[in-house]
C-alpha cells in the first residue's frame, strides 16, 4: 500500500481492526495474538503463517467482500500450547489483551500489547525445562567500528539473561573463538547480535545450539547507564560500570533493553550483573562438549550423558546449578577445594545427607516462583508451591545443623585416600579435610540463613491446602482469613437459609402466617401475602403485583438481601482477586530474600547429590593440585560403567606428566576401548574441576585450563564439509587453541585421506603437540609407524589396549599395556559386525599379500610397511617379490587358505566359488 493510500484504506477499517493495525504497527516483526472474547485472533500474513506452522484452519474475515482478509484463531485458555510451538520455531509472539471487563464497558473495549514472548524470554512453567537455564544471549562488539568482525578480533561483550530466574551475567572475551565457545556452552534459546557483527552472526548460525538469532540495533554508549537503570528492578549501572569492562556492560544493556521492550509494563527482575570470568573456568568448546557427551548425547537426548549419571539433585534450582558447574568447571584451585570439602562433608555424614535430601525434595523451585510473583504472573497454585517450599526449608537447615561437630575446625589431611562408596567412608585429599575446612562456613550459612518465615506464615494462613491454577473460579483462601470474603461466601452458600430466616422474621413482625418469600425469574424476590391477611401488611412494604390469591410486595430489607444473594459470587470473586493481588505483592516484595534462600539450598542440593553419587558408585575425592601431573589409578568411564559394562568395567591407569611422559600414543584394535579410555580421562578431569568425586581408586589432577578433543568421524553437509574436512578443521582448532596446561585427546588423525598423506599429517600433528605446545595428550592411532616417535624423545610413550587371538576370533581385554599393539584386527572386527565370510576370506588373503610385500595386480608393490606377528616393521617390503605361481592363482590359493569352512553358510559358499572363478578369469 502506498503512503497516500493509507488514510483512505484506514477509514474503511472497523474500530476493532484499527486497534489491530495500531498494535501490529508497534510490533511488525512479531505474530500478534489479538484477544477477541474467548479467542486470540490473527489476521492477514500472521494468520497465513500461523495456520501453516500450527496446522490451523485458515478462514477469512468479510469473505467475498473487497476487503476480505485471512483469519485464524486459537482459544485463549489453550494459547500457551500454541505459543510454545511458535517459540520453538523461533517466532516472536505479541499478546494484545482486552484492558477491562467487556460486560462493564460501553462501546469499544480498549486493547493493548501487554507482553511480547520470544524464545529467550519465557517464564511460563509449562514452557520451561525445570532442570536447565533458559538464556537470552546478547553479543556486543565493544562499541568499536568493525569491518570483517571475525578477522578484527576482540574484545567482544557477551551477556546471558535468564528472565525466569532473574540472573544476568556478562563477560568480555578476547576473540571470536572464545565467544563462540561460550555461546555453545550456554546454549541460549535466543541470541541478539549487534548489527555491525554480521560475520559473528554467520559463525553463530553454524553452532549446534538451538538459538534463534536476531540482529540488534545500534547502541549508543552514552545511553548504556540509563538503559540499565530503567530496565532493572533497581539501579545497577554504577556497580556494573565499576566492576565490568565496557563490552560486557554494553552486552548486558542490549539484553535488558530487549527484555524491557518485550515487557513494557514491568521491570526486569535483575539486581546485579554477575561476573562470568572465562579465565577462571576450564574451557570446553562445542566440539569437546559433543565428543564427551556432557549434557547431550549423540541422539540429542539426555540418557547416556555425564549429566544423566551424576544428576540426582532433588530441586530444580540444584539441577540447574549442577548443569552450569558441569559445563563451566573451575580453573581456580581454592574454589575447587571448597566445593570438594562440601561434598566430602556429606559423604562423611550419610544420615545428615539423607535428611537434607528428603527435606529438599519438598522445596520446589523457589527461585522461579519468586520471579513469577515479581513479574505479576504467579498463580494461586504457584503461591501454594512457594508456601510448601518455605515450609520445608527449616527442615533442610536442621539437617545441616545436625552434622556432628559442624563448627569445630579439625585440620586433618591424609595422602589422598579414597571414599569407599559402599560403606560411606570419607575420602580426604591433601588439599583439605571434610569437616575441618568447610564446616565453619557451612555452619555460618545454616545459622544466618533467612527462611522468610513471615511470608511463609502469611501464605499458610491465607491459602487452602491445594490452591486452584487460576483466580477465575475463586476458592483460593481459607475460611476465617478475611471477614468480608467470609460474609460474601456465607451469603452465596446459605442463601436459602437467609431467605427462610427473613420469611420467619416478617411473619412474626406482621402476624401474617400465610406470608411467603418467593422468587421468579421475571419478578425476582418478592413477599406474597394472601387476601385474608392483607390488612396486616405494614407501610414499609411496597406493592409489586396483584394476583388472584393475594398481593405481592417488596421491602428495603428484602431488596438488600436479594442484592447480596444475586451478587454474592461476584463479590466473593472480586474480593478474592484483590486479596490475591495483595498476597502476590507481599511475595514480590520479598523476592530478593526468597532468591537468596533458593541459591543456598541449591548449593546444598548439589553437594549432597554429588556425595550421594560418590557413595553409590564408589567414587574417590580427587587430589587437585597446581602441579603438572595427571595421574589416575583404576580410572573408569562413568557413563560406560553405568550403562554398557553393567558391573564388568575394566579400570585402567593413566599418568601424564609435563616433566615426564606427556604424549601417549595408543594403539590397538577397534572396539578394544581406546576411545573410551581417552574420554574417561577427560571426564575425570571435568568432574574433578567442577568439584565432584571421580570414578577411580586414586586421582591426582594437575590443573587443566582447557580440554580439546577430536574423536570419531562425521561430516557436516550443512556446512559443505566432508568427513576429512571436519577432521582437519577440528585438528586445526586444537593446534590453535591448546596451551601447555591443556589436555588434548585425539582419535584417528588422517584416516580420511590416502595412507601417506594421513600418516604424514598424523606424524606432524603429534610432533607439534609434543614440541611446540608441550601439553598433556592422548593420541590413538592405527598408524603403527607412528609408534616409532617414542624413539625420538623420552616424553613420548607407546601404550596399547590388549586383545588376544583365539583361532579366527579376537578377545578384547580392554586393559591398557605398555608398548605398541602388533595388529589392528580389523578383519576380526568386520566378522563381528556380520560381514559375509566370503568377503572376509578374500580380505584375509589380501592382507597376507600386502603384509608379505607381494606385488599388486598391476605389478606395483604395496605402499605399506608390513609387520611381523611380533609387531616389528619389515623394512624390506619394497624389494622385488618372487612369485612362485601366477598372481591370479596365488590369490585363489590364499583366499582358500583363509576360508573358515565351519563358518561358511551355503549361500556364502556359492558366492565364494563365483569370486574364485572371477579371479581366475573364468567369468
Amino acid at each position: 500500500m502506498q503512503p497516500s493510500e493509507q488514510p483512505a484504506a484506514r477509514k474503511k477499517l472497523t474500530p476493532v481492526m484499527r486497534q489491530y493495525e495500531d498494535a501490529k504497527a508497534l510490533h511488525p516483526d512479531a505474530i500478534l495474538f489479538f484477544r477477541m472474547g474467548d479467542f486470540y485472533e490473527m489476521f492477514n500474513d500472521d494468520a497465513v503463517l500461523v495456520s501453516r506452522a500450527l496446522n490451523l484452519t485458515l478462514t477469512s474475515r468479510n469473505k467475498g467482500e473487497p476487503d476480505e482478509s485471512p483469519m485464524a484463531g486459537v482459544p485463549h485458555h489453550a494459547a500457551h500450547g500454541y505459543i510454545a510451538r511458535l517459540l520453538a520455531l523461533g517466532h516472536k509472539v505479541a499478546i494484545c489483551e482486552q484492558c477491562g471487563d467487556p460486560s462493564k464497558i460501553k462501546g469499544l473495549v480498549p486493547r493493548q500489547v501487554v507482553r511480547v514472548v520470544t524464545p529467550g524470554l519465557v517464564t511460563e512453567t509449562e514452557q520451561l525445562d525445570a532442570r536447565a537455564n533458559h538464556y537470552l544471549a546478547a553479543v556486543d562488539g565493544g562499541g568499536v567500528p568493525r569491518g570483517d568482525a571475525l578477522g578484527a578480533g576482540g574484545p567482544y561483550g557477551l551477556s546471558l539473561l535468564d528472565l525466569s530466574t532473574g540472573e544476568l551475567s556478562a563477560t568480555s572475551v578476547p576473540d571470536a573463538a572464545t565467544l563462540l565457545a561460550e555461546l555453545a556452552r550456554a546454549d541460549p534459546r535466543e541470541a541478539l547480535i549487534a548489527r555491525d557483527l554480521p560475520d559473528v552472526r554467520a559463525a553463530a548460525a553454524s553452532l549446534a545450539c538451538r538459538a534463534a538469532l536476531r540482529d540488534d540495533e545500534e547502541l549508543d554508549s552514552a545511553q548504556v547507564a540509563s538503559i540499565l537503570d530503567d530496565a532493572a528492578i533497581e539501579p545497577i549501572s554504577a556497580a556494573a560500570l565499576a566492576e565490568h569492562p565496557l563490552p560486557a556492560v554494553r552486552a548486558a544493556a542490549r539484553a535488558l533493553r530487549f527484555a524491557r521492550r518485550c515487557s513494557p509494563g514491568a521491570r526486569i527482575p535483575v539486581r546485579r550483573i554477575a561476573p562470568h570470568d572465562t579465565s577462571g573456568t576450564l574451557r570446553i568448546d562445542e566440539t569437546a562438549q559433543a565428543h564427551l557427551e556432557l549434557v547431550r548425547a549423540a541422539d540429542g537426548g539426555r540418557r547416556g550423558t555425564l549429566l544423566d549419571v551424576i544428576d540426582c539433585t532433588v530441586t530444580p534450582g540444584g539441577a540447574r546449578l549442577l548443569r552450569r558447574r558441569l559445563l563451566s568447571p573451575l580453573a581456580d584451585l581454592a574454589g575447587i577445594r571448597r566445593r570438594l570439602d562440601e561434598v566430602e562433608l556429606f559423604v562423611s555424614h550419610p544420615r545428615a545427607r539423607g535428611e537434607l535430601r528428603q527435606a529438599l525434595g519438598g522445596v520446589g523451585d523457589l527461585e522461579r516462583l519468586s520471579v513469577r510473583a515479581l513479574l505479576g504472573e504467579a498463580t494461586p497454585r504457584d503461591l501454594g508451591l512457594l508456601r510448601d517450599g518455605l515450609t520445608a526449608a527449616p527442615a533442610a537447615i536442621a539437617a545441616v545443623r545436625s552434622i556432628p561437630d559442624l563448627g569445630k575446625a579439625a585440620a586433618r589431611s591424609d595422602d589422598g585416600a579414597a571414599a569407599r562408596g559402599k560403606d560411606g567412608a570419607a575420602a580426604r585429599g591433601e588439599e583439605g579435610a571434610a569437616a575441618g575446612s568447610s564446616s565453619e562456613p557451612l555452619l555460618a550459612e545454616a545459622a544466618a540463613l533467612d527462611v522468610v518465615a513471615d511470608v511463609c506464615a502469611e501464605l499458610t494462613a491465607a491459602l487452602i491446602e491445594r490452591p486452584p491454577p487460576n483466580t477465575r473460579e475463586g476458592g483460593i483462601f481459607r475460611e476465617g482469613y478475611d471477614k468480608e470474603l467470609d460474609d460474601a461466601r456465607g451469603v452465596e452458600k446459605n442463601a436459602t437459609e437467609l431467605i427462610l430466616a427473613l420469611e420467619a422474621k416478617l411473619r412474626t413482625q406482621t402476624g401474617a402466617p400465610s406470608l411467603r418469600v418467593k422468587y421468579t425469574r421475571v419478578f425476582g424476590w418478592y413477599i406474597e401475602v394472601t387476601r385474608a391477611h392483607i390488612a396486616k401488611v405494614p407501610d414499609t412494604f411496597r406493592r409489586k403485583q396483584t394476583v388472584a390469591t393475594g398481593e405481592r410486595y417488596t421491602s428495603d430489607e428484602l431488596d438488600e438481601l436479594a442484592d447480596k444473594i444475586e451478587h454474592a459470587g461476584a463479590r466473593a470473586l472480586e474480593r478474592e482477586t484483590a486479596l490475591f493481588d495483595r498476597l502476590r505483592a507481599l511475595v514480590a516484595k520479598s523476592e530478593g530474600r526468597l532468591r537468596a534462600l533458593a541459591r543456598k539450598l541449591a548449593a546444598w542440593d548439589v553437594a549432597a547429590a554429588l556425595a550421594d553419587v560418590a557413595h553409590r558408585n564408589d567414587y574417590v575425592r580427587p587430589h587437585v593440585t597446581a602441579g603438572e601431573a595427571l595421574a589416575i589409578r583404576d580410572g573408569r568411564h562413568p557413563v560406560v560403567e553405568r550403562y554398557a559394562a553393567a558391573g564388568h568395567f575394566v579400570p585402567n591407569d593413566t599418568r601424564l606428566d609435563l616433566s615426564g611422559e606427556r604424549l601417549w600414543l595408543i594403539t590397538g584394535p577397534n572396539m578394544a576401548g581406546k576411545s573410551t579410555l581417552m574420554r574417561q580421562v577427560a571426564l575425570i578431569v571435568v568432574l574433578a574441576q567442577m568439584g565432584s568425586y571421580v570414578p577411580a581408586r586414586e586421582a591426582e589432577i594437575g590443573l587443566v585450563d582447557r580440554i580439546l578433543s577430536r574423536v570419531g568421524a562425521s561430516d557436516n553437509v550443512a556446512r559443505g564439509e566432508s568427513t576429512f574436512m571436519v577432521e582437519m578443521r577440528e585438528t586445526a582448532e586444537i593446534l590453535r587453541d591448546a596451551t601447555r596446561r591443556s589436555l588434548v585427546i585425539l582419535d584417528e588423525i588422517g584416516r580420511g585421506t590416502s595412507t601417506y598423506d594421513g600418516l604424514a599429517i598424523a606424524w606432524a600433528v603429534a610432533e607439534h603437540l609434543f614440541d611446540a605446545i608441550g601439553c598433556r595428550a592422548l593420541f590413538a592411532t592405527h598408524y603403527h609407524e607412528l609408534t616409532e616417535l617414542s624413539a625420538r624423545a623420552p616424553g613420548i610413550a607407546n601404550y596399547s589396549v590388549a586383545a588376544r587371538e583365539h583361532g579366527d576370533d579376537v578377545i578384547f581385554l580392554h586393559k591398557l599395556e605398555a608398548g605398541p599393539a602388533s595388529r589392528s584386527y580389523g578383519v576380526a572386527v568386520a566378522r563381528l559386525a556380520g560381514v559375509p565370510e566370503g568377503v572376509l576370506a578374500r580380505a584375509r588373503a589380501i592382507l597376507a599379500t600386502l603384509e608379505s610385500g607381494a606385488a599388486l595386480p598391476g605389478g606395483k608393490h604395496a605402499s605399506l610397511r608390513g609387520r611381523t606377528r611380533g609387531g616389528a616393521a619389515q623394512l624390506d617390503l619394497f624389494a622385488p617379490a618372487q612369485a612362485a605361481v601366477p598372481p591370479e592363482q596365488s590369490a585363489v590359493i590364499e583366499t582358500l587358505r583363509a576360508v573358515d569352512v565351519d563358518r561358511l553358510a551355503p549361500l556364502d559358499a556359492l558366492r565364494l566359488v563365483a569370486k574364485l572363478k572371477g579371479l581366475l578369469g573364468g567369468g
